[in-house]
């Protein structure tokens, strides 16, 4: 987990990597030693038969990402599951936003590849994107200005797609 320093009654920020986040949510830090980490019971497991677990990428407030592997085309994808949502309609939300999100096609957003459901919790596979991230790059050091210019416009691009299909990111990271 990640070591916090008070924000306010309504946020927090990680003192190692520097991201806000809300209160009540858990927050794994990048920069954490993943041997620090709770062992996860889908680590090391095969869901639907079709992509095995093989770790845990991230988490937030409605859920957990995975990097897996499609069994088949061994093909790594990310796997993002929700939380047991407490609310019929939080559940329905993120099935109508998985449908909306499958239609997007745009160079800026992850691609969206299937849906299915673990033990009461519905999850998506998202293609699986390597390199660095923005927080890696954000905590290397200053970034040129054309670069910050250039990320900024792409992720610009990809949230005006997404906005132009109805949907409104309420969660963006930089990782």
């Amino acid at each position: 987990m990640s070591t916090v320093s008070p924000d306010s009654a309504d946020s927090a920020t990680c003192t190692r990597c520097g991201a806000s986040y809300k209160n009540g949510t858990v927050h794994i830090c990048p920069l954490a030693d993943p041997a620090t980490l709770a062992e996860d019971k889908l680590i090391g497991t095969t869901i639907d038969n079709r992509y095995t677990v093989e770790g845990r990428l991230g988490e937030g407030g409605m859920g957990v990402v995975y990097r897996a592997r499609h069994v088949t085309l061994r093909k790594p994808v990310a796997i993002k599951v929700l939380r047991k949502a407490q609310e019929e309609s939080a559940w329905k939300r993120f099935i109508q936003e998985a449908q909306t999100a499958s239609m997007i096609n745009h160079t800026n957003v992850v691609d969206l590849t299937d849906f299915g459901m673990i033990e009461g919790h519905p999850y998506l596979v998202m293609e699986f994107l390597e390199g660095e991230t923005l927080t890696e790059a954000i905590t290397s050091g200053p970034l040129p200005p054309l670069r910050v210019c250039r990320i900024g416009a792409q992720i610009a691009k990809g949230l005006q797609a997404v906005h132009d299909k109805g949907i409104v990111h309420r969660d963006l990271k930089p990782e």
